[in-house]
């Protein structure tokens, strides 16, 4: 039988990039490392779901990206000649073109393509002290499997909803439109719609729009938020985080060019929540009924979960520790969840804190995990 890899990553998203990057510049071999993903590239449905609301600038800075590396990012624009246009704002937060760009040559540069294969993983279990991974299409062998699982295809909807009306359900729009949600993805939709449709768009939040640059304080990003987060309990962190993360909001600019575009006509903004869907578009709870023949959910995201997942077997059979909410409980210094297996993303929630699932806690997690690395 064939030797195991040193490292198996599932998921090769940005998390899952980062981590193979991570283990690179660690001095681990190419050749030693697998990425298992359902999708045919790295990114794949990173790159599709920001293209889908025409995202210009993430809402990360300029050290943030797939490389451990702080400078990676500011040094490709510079070499590559990017205009100045290739950073927003104080935060330096970079446009999805240069993010993109910079992920994509990282990622050939350092031969993620022989690492890669395209695969469903549908379970975990162990002969010896290797992990064996059962996919599609094959079962691989590694000494050590990294969870960079993601969440961007647990699409979250309301009730009433039909599942192909979230916004990253790839269709053709008909006017007029109703987009639903106040947060960051809404808006660029909005926008994106409202240049195709001006006048015959409707944005519908359940209050006014909300401004911050980020999805939480940004103290959560060093020892003035993380040291006191880190001596609460695992029920506490959760609800710390529950508390600090800020869906529905979105950076000062898109506030100013949303409103903007209400004062114009472009878009007509609706405050209110709905109730139902109806023959012709939506009943909000007020009684309002508002007319669409597109109706777009931009919802958000739902987390991962062990529960209901493969992974809920897993972690039966190896009795890993679970915090009271079912996230799993991760060695604080390496991100290990049972001997050889470790998490990143909502996964490490409770160890990295709000930004556990942004470009940020990818980087955080990968740091962490590459300790192992002999």
């Amino acid at each position: 039988m064939n030797q195991p890899y040193e490292w198996l990553i599932i998921g090769g998203g940005v998390h899952g990039m980062t981590v193979f990057h991570a283990l690179l510049e660690r001095g681990v071999k190419q050749k030693n490392i697998a990425i298992i993903d359902r999708h045919a590239t790295p990114l794949a449905n990173w790159q599709r779901q920001t293209a889908r609301i025409e995202m210009p600038y993430l809402r990360s800075t300029r050290v943030h990206h797939t490389s451990t590396n702080p400078t990676s990012l500011r040094r490709f624009a510079d070499e590559q000649e990017y205009t100045s246009q290739a950073f927003k704002d104080t935060y330096g937060r970079p446009s999805l073109e240069l993010f993109n760009d910079h992920a994509i040559k990282l990622a050939k540069q350092n031969g993620a393509d022989e690492s890669w294969f395209q695969a469903d993983v549908s379970g975990l279990s162990k002969s010896g002290e290797c992990w064996q991974i059962k996919t599609s299409s094959r079962i691989f062998r590694a000494n050590r499997v990294v969870l960079a699982l993601g969440q961007s295809e647990r699409l979250h909807l309301p009730d009433w909803a039909d599942a192909t009306q979230h916004v990253f359900e790839e269709r053709e729009e008909t006017p007029p439109v109703l987009v639903i949600g106040g947060g960051i993805s809404a808006i660029h939709y909005t926008i994106r719609c409202a240049k195709k449709f001006p006048g015959q768009v409707t944005l519908i939040t359940k209050r006014s729009l909300e401004q911050s640059a980020f999805d939480a304080d940004r103290k959560f990003m060093g020892p003035k938020g993380l040291t006191p987060f880190k001596s609460l309990s695992l029920r506490e962190r959760r609800q710390l985080i529950a508390a600090e993360r800020k869906p529905g909001t979105a950076p000062q600019e898109l506030i100013q060019r949303m409103r903007h575009l209400i004062r114009s006509g472009h878009v007509i903004h609706q405050i209110g929540e709905v109730k139902q869907q109806t023959t012709g578009g939506v009943m909000l709870t007020d009684g309002s009924d508002l007319k669409g023949t597109t109706i777009v959910c931009a919802t958000g995201i739902r987390p991962l979960t062990i529960q209901g997942s493969w992974l809920e077997s897993v972690q039966r059979q190896f009795d890993l520790p679970l915090s009271p909410c079912g996230t799993p409980v991760l060695n604080e210094e390496t991100f290990e969840w049972g001997e050889g297996l470790y998490a990143t993303g909502s996964l490490a929630d409770l160890t990295v804190g709000p930004f556990a699932r942004s470009i940020y806690g990818g980087q955080v997690a990968a740091r962490a995990i590459v300790t192992a690395v002999v």
